[in-house]
């Protein structure tokens, strides 16, 4: 145990000189590198700097079940999760989202925003960030943002704005979400009737897609989601429009699997349809 304690802090002291961002990392989600050139006399001098951001994207089942144990290994080491969460959404999983912390013995701190078109301006940014100020939220530490494309926007370009850089955790309960805006590097909100007129590129850390949200979907939105699955399919990936084919009516008859008529193997063909539109959407947008 000694000889190892020693041999890693032995590699402790060369990365320091190795790579010190592996020692001391401003995030562990982004690593930057940078290159800069000048005159022998220094009255020119040029400089290049690149940034990597790594996303991961989940399809996952009974993401707020207790056996679920994606976000609680996420945020147990750190103790807490603060989650902004839509109005709305609160409404239908607001007591099914403070029991899976309570169950993992973590700390949820919520702060509850609209999530409508008309809360997507700057005023609303701006009390995300007068929230997360107030609850001390670290430059490390993932905000949870849980509801549709408006909050996704809104709370997206809140991190990005706070600490420069906060990382955040997209769990997506609309299916224009599921499969397209959840994971999209373009938070902004509107301004000065102008859609869209501040943003920033700060795309979530780990994107979340459940359909058993969608359950809770009225018609309408369901028909909503099938057409951006079409749009991605058409523009994309032929194999996709051949499942939804396949998928036909029972996908809005039982709001992709989540009610009625629906089995096992029905269940997978609407986790395919969700995984190859997700994947199609990140390869166009990426």
């Amino acid at each position: 145990f000694l000889s190892n304690s020693t041999a890693y802090l032995d590699n402790n002291i060369a990365l320091e000189t190795i790579d010190p961002h592996a020692v001391y990392p401003t995030s562990i989600y982004r690593h930057s590198n940078g290159l800069t050139l000048a005159t022998p006399d220094s009255q020119t001098i040029e400089a290049v700097m690149s940034t990597t951001l790594t996303t991961t994207i989940k399809i996952t089942r009974g993401v707020l079940d207790p056996s679920n144990m994606i976000l609680a290994n996420l945020y147990q080491p750190l103790g807490r999760c603060v989650a902004l969460v839509d109005d709305k959404v609160v409404l239908h999983y607001g007591e099914k989202l403070k029991s899976y912390f309570e169950y993992h013995g973590i700390k949820l701190v919520m702060l509850v925003h609209g999530g409508n078109e008309i809360d997507k301006d700057i005023q609303h940014v701006e009390e995300i960030l007068v929230e997360l100020k107030k609850n001390n939220v670290a430059r490390n530490e993932p905000v949870l943002i849980m509801g549709g494309g408006v909050i996704a926007d809104i709370g997206g370009f809140a991190t990005a704005l706070y600490h420069r850089n906060t990382p955040y955790v997209m769990l997506c309960t609309s299916i224009v979400t599921g499969i397209d805006a959840g994971p999209s590097p373009r938070t902004c909100c509107d301004g000065f009737g102008f859609k869209n007129l501040y943003g920033a590129y700060h795309p979530p850390v780990l994107t979340l897609t459940d359909r058993a949200f969608w359950n809770t979907l009225h018609e309408g939105w369901i028909r909503h989601g099938i057409a951006e699955i079409i749009k991605m399919s058409v523009v994309e990936d032929k194999s996709l429009f051949e499942l939804l084919e396949k998928a036909g009516p029972r996908l809005i008859q039982t709001k992709f699997g989540t009610e009625g008529d629906t089995d096992e193997e029905f269940e997978e063909l609407c986790d395919s349809i969700i995984g190859k539109a997700m994947e199609g959407y990140v390869r166009s947008e990426y």
